[in-house]
């Protein structure tokens, strides 16, 4: 059965962060991802987690020092801010007990693309070592260019030729919606790449909003996912249309509230 985690940087705003767990655990997710989690400090964060038995599988690396910025590892000028970066990450999954750290690259294009590429294998590569301290490790993650123009990773193509230059801890993020806005088939697209996925976030086409306002066939979907077997979680990462619980039909159809799993809050096996 598929596990789906929710993002808290998205869903369930009505409540403060910290609320949020408690609203999403009663909800029937099992586990929780946060987008930007380094305006709260890591303990409370952490305790919140506890207390709502609503384990926080991902977090995203500092993006920039431009709040804006979507993410800056593959940009030369800020290779000591990446650095120190990977610290502040590594303190914060280490608090969370995350598996995960989605690194985004930022933006590079033209001529000085190949440039960025070799400085991204270069930084992913020291994101594994640093993160495999605490126990967690970084993904790679593919944008469409529609919605972030510029961005340095935006073909599942291009992801996989850089993981296969990389440390081999890397994996990969893959994201039904950027998948969508390609154009592509997500089922299909996730069957080709399935090996190296790590961690799936979804949302629906056109729009960013919950699965039943766009195009996409979200059954067929997540059966093509099952069927891989893939056994990591799917997070929720859309832009609510609605009130948050007005919008969870597709989870309520999908399984009853699940049941935090068996050693989620340690997912690194420690």
């Amino acid at each position: 059965m598929l596990k789906f985690s929710v993002n808290l940087s998205l869903l369930f705003r009505e409540r403060p962060l910290l609320e949020r767990f408690a609203s999403a655990r009663a909800a029937g997710f099992g586990a929780a991802e946060i987008q930007v989690p380094y305006e709260w400090p890591a303990g409370e964060i952490a305790r919140a987690a506890n207390e709502a038995s609503l384990p926080v599988v991902l977090i995203n690396a500092p993006l920039g020092p431009d709040s804006s910025s979507p993410g800056m590892a593959c940009r030369p000028e800020h290779r000591a801010a990446f650095r120190e970066s990977l610290e502040r990450a590594a303190e914060y999954a280490e608090a969370l007990r995350a598996p995960c750290v989605n690194v985004l690259t930022g933006r590079a294009a033209g001529a000085e693309r190949e440039q960025c590429l070799g400085l991204l294998v270069e930084h992913l590569s020291l994101a594994a070592e640093v993160l495999a301290r605490v126990g967690s490790r970084p993904l790679l993650e593919m944008i469409n260019p529609h919605d972030v123009p510029g961005y340095c990773i935006t073909s599942f193509d291009a992801a996989m030729e850089i993981l296969s230059r990389s440390d081999p801890r890397l994996g990969l993020q893959f994201d039904i919606y950027h998948a969508a806005r390609l154009g592509l088939d997500p089922a299909a697209a996730f069957s080709a790449v399935h090996e190296r996925v790590a961690h799936v976030q979804f949302a629906d086409s056109p729009g960013r909003h919950e699965p039943g306002t766009g195009a996409l066939d979200f059954n067929r979907i997540f059966a093509a996912i099952e069927q891989t077997g893939y056994t990591g979680w799917l997070g929720a990462e859309y832009h609510p249309s609605v009130q948050t619980a007005d919008t969870l039909d597709w989870l309520r159809t999908r399984c009853a509230p699940q049941a935090a799993v068996p050693g989620a809050q340690d997912a690194r096996g420690r």
